[in-house]
């Protein structure tokens, strides 16, 4: 061995340390992600074991979404001060007792309350995630770092969700909440040795939170972010019955299609980063939410009147299913990109809200969908999803028109 060698040694153990931390870390994400959407291709077991209407085992999404929106952000401030590394591992075990209790629950309240404990322990997870992320890299490879813990979430819809969903259709839907839970342990005990001391970032109140919150730019692109999430996922929660009515799959065939979803979902990201820089956040974005509603009017029109041959109506709802993915993940790149161009105080702040934005669409979305669905008809999701984009399209065009009237400053490129 030579000496250059020698000396590069102890450097190259310290990267892949780095390395394997931040896997650690989306590790944790990737559990965490697959959670929180994850009972949607299970609802028709749920709904069989425990009883419940499909509209109530939607819930199950809609509370966790509604808790980790609000849990989020409140919890970051509360938790400011306190040690990352031990924030980082009460919320893993958090997450992993509230997945046991679920796999055991014998009813379908106690299935919802845990449900409610994952949600508080996501939303003290994936921010702090994202702080630690920071805290260990070097300044110019913290975007890198913050890509590969968000890239435990694309993971989750790519992989997780579809394979925690197979796990269900061949064992039993408590064992997908077992696996959630030992993925979750698994991160926490690779975090107790390899995780330094991590100093805490200053702290951001929840003043400053709600001040960025309302300011009239950062609001109005929240509000749109909220509309067409809750578009999207009125169909994302409902997938499982949608594609079964539609295609006439069974849970097997379910999977199938959210596999063809979560490849569709890279596919969007990408998409999304390369128009944003091609063309701006702003004009990503509105053409992200017109595809998402073109795609969705055809899953409407599909819904009235189904091809004759199976395998044509296999075809056609997969092609739409992916076009959906695509858009609907082309939104939150589009989204960051076009609340940092904007001429704001705290864009920091406002960014980091855009969790909360996403998943109070999802609530609203799985609340929605679940009383349309509760008649009976797949026409009515379909176009209660469809509605959502056509709202968000309207308040894009509203506040286009406010900033052409001067009511608020330019976005810069």
């Amino acid at each position: 061995m030579t000496g250059t060698q020698t000396v590069d040694d102890p450097g190259r153990r310290t990267a892949r340390a780095h390395r394997l931390l931040l896997l650690t870390l989306a590790l944790g994400a990737f559990s965490i992600g697959t959670d929180s959407l994850i009972i949607s291709g299970l609802l028709d077991h749920i709904v069989a074991d425990l009883h419940v209407s499909t509209a109530a085992a939607g819930q199950l999404i809609s509370v966790f979404a509604l808790l980790y929106a609000i849990s989020a952000p409140v919890l970051a401030a509360l938790t400011a001060r306190f040690d990352r590394k031990r924030l980082l591992l009460a919320a893993l075990w958090i997450f992993v007792a509230a997945n046991l209790l679920g796999a055991v629950a014998p009813t379908y309240p106690v299935l919802m309350a845990s449900r409610v404990v994952a949600a508080l322990g996501a939303g003290l997870y994936l921010p702090c995630a994202m702080v630690v992320a920071v805290g260990i890299s070097s300044p110019e490879r913290r975007g890198r770092a913050i890509a590969t813990v968000a890239g435990g979430m694309s993971a989750a819809t790519a992989l997780g969700i579809p394979l925690g969903t197979l796990v269900g259709a061949v064992g039993h839907w408590r064992m997908t909440l077992v696996l959630v839970a030992v993925l979750s342990a698994a991160a926490a005990l690779a975090l107790v040795p390899g995780l330094p001391r991590v100093p805490s970032p200053a702290g951001v109140t929840l003043v400053q939170r709600l001040r960025a919150a309302t300011h009239p730019q950062v609001l109005s692109a929240l509000v749109t972010n909220t509309l067409a999430c809750a578009g999207e996922f009125v169909l994302f929660i409902y997938i499982a019955p949608l594609a079964m009515g539609l295609t006439g799959v069974g849970a097997a065939g379910v999977s199938a299609f959210l596999l063809v979803w979560g490849v569709a979902a890279m596919a969007g990201s990408t998409a999304g980063g390369r128009a944003s820089d091609a063309w701006g956040g702003q004009r990503a974005y509105t053409t992200a939410v017109a595809v998402l509603l073109a795609g969705l009017c055809a899953m409407v029109l599909l819904s009235l009147g189904q091809p004759q041959a199976r395998w044509a109506v296999l075809s056609v709802f997969g092609v739409l299913l992916a076009v959906i993915s695509v858009a609907s993940w082309a939104l939150p790149t589009a989204q960051n990109h076009r609340i940092a161009s904007l001429d704001i105080p705290e864009p920091t702040v406002a960014l980091s809200l855009n969790g909360s934005s996403s998943y109070l669409g999802l609530a609203i979305g799985g609340a929605v969908g679940g009383l349309a669905l509760a008649g009976g008809s797949l026409t009515a999701l379909t176009a209660t999803a469809a509605a959502f984009e056509v709202l968000a399209l309207l308040a894009l065009g509203l506040s286009a028109l406010g900033k052409r009237g001067g009511a608020s400053g330019p976005e810069v490129r």
